[in-house]
């Protein structure tokens, strides 16, 4: 018989319970990482560069039960500062940053904090012990939309279309062209931009997208690669004004015009943001440049679902065949390369 009367008894072994818990916890449960994106270029709903990489810290966060914020930014260096200053007051201790913009701002915060980690998508820093920096093989994406665009064009006249004219984006343009002139030997590629370099601005102007865009259509311009972020939404809509192809980015953008998005090249910021947080949580963070490519699937060309059926089986093979060489290192693709110190 126990010698404590029955209800003090249950009142210990809840006590006991609490105390084991709390042990459990302080033990093998920490606080769950909080993690923030800073964004800018039209911020979310670009169904592009941003959303793509949202689309990723969200399946972290459903993955790992990580705590997300966002925060958007202007195109000035005050406001990158403010964005970033409110995710630090939130707590985060990640901070995922899409647009060269951010630099300078990240660059001081991450020498004043070490103790905060940043994951900067698409731009290569080097020299910090707590950024990584995310590259894709845009120029390997870019050469297979060519090798698609030569093989389908008529006019043998094809638009490429940057938001700012800056290395990134030339990567885009280089393998594009590449590939186009692989292809087709012929056809010709005009390369327009929305801003010079400086002017993030011109990632986020869907007007300017348009009115360029519908000046190639009109002169006789039968395919547009868009490499634009928001911007893309606008020479989007000018191919379903002239009727004309279009070539999406970033994300997988072909429902956004059936059957005129002849295909995306799709940047898997979604896969590398889930990676890298993971390496975080798991203790793996490495600080300098991690590569996604064809190989690896950081880069890839879309499903083609709605215009799967109007290009011939023997582009689809010859698609394969290109990739294949690329990843064997039997092709090799021009890429525009800049590291930021």
């Amino acid at each position: 018989m126990s010698p404590y009367p029955q209800p003090l008894k249950h009142l210990i072994r809840a006590a006991a319970f609490c105390l084991c818990a709390l042990i459990l916890a302080g033990t093998c449960r920490a606080e769950p990482l909080t993690v923030g994106f800073l964004a800018s270029g039209g911020g979310l709903g670009d169904q592009s560069y941003n959303d793509m990489t949202w689309l990723g810290l969200a399946k972290a966060r459903e993955k790992f039960g990580i705590r997300l914020f966002f925060s958007e930014a202007k195109e000035n260096d005050v406001s990158r500062q403010a964005a970033l200053d409110r995710l630090l007051a939130s707590g985060a201790t990640v901070v995922v940053c899409n647009g060269a913009g951010f630099l300078p701002v990240v660059k001081q915060v991450a020498t004043e904090r070490p103790e905060i980690y940043f994951i900067i998508n698409d731009h290569l820093v080097t020299g910090y012990d707590n950024i990584v920096s995310t590259t894709f093989a845009n120029h390997e994406g870019a050469f297979l939309a060519g090798v698609l665009a030569g093989s389908m064009t008529r006019s043998q006249r094809i638009g490429f279309i940057g938001g700012v004219h800056m290395c990134a984006i030339d990567s885009f343009r280089l393998g594009f062209t590449e590939g186009v002139g692989y292809a087709n030997p012929k056809a010709k590629v005009i390369s327009r931009f929305i801003a010079e370099a400086g002017n993030y601005g011109g990632f986020s102007n869907p007007n300017a997208g348009y009115a360029i865009a519908s000046a190639l259509y009109e002169q006789d311009a039968d395919i547009i690669f868009a490499v634009a972020g928001l911007s893309g939404n606008g020479i989007i809509q000018a191919a379903r004004t002239h009727k004309r192809y279009v070539i999406g980015v970033d994300a997988d953008q072909d429902h956004m015009a059936r059957g005129l998005i002849l295909t995306s090249m799709v940047k898997r910021l979604d896969r590398a943001s889930l990676m890298e947080v993971k390496k975080i949580l798991d203790h793996r963070f490495q600080p300098g440049e991690s590569t996604y490519n064809l190989a690896n699937g950081g880069v890839t060309l879309s499903t083609m679902r709605y215009t799967r059926e109007i290009i011939p089986e023997a582009v689809h093979e010859q698609l394969k065949r290109v990739e294949s060489k690329i990843v064997a290192g039997e092709l090799t693709v021009t890429r525009c390369r800049e590291v930021t110190p």
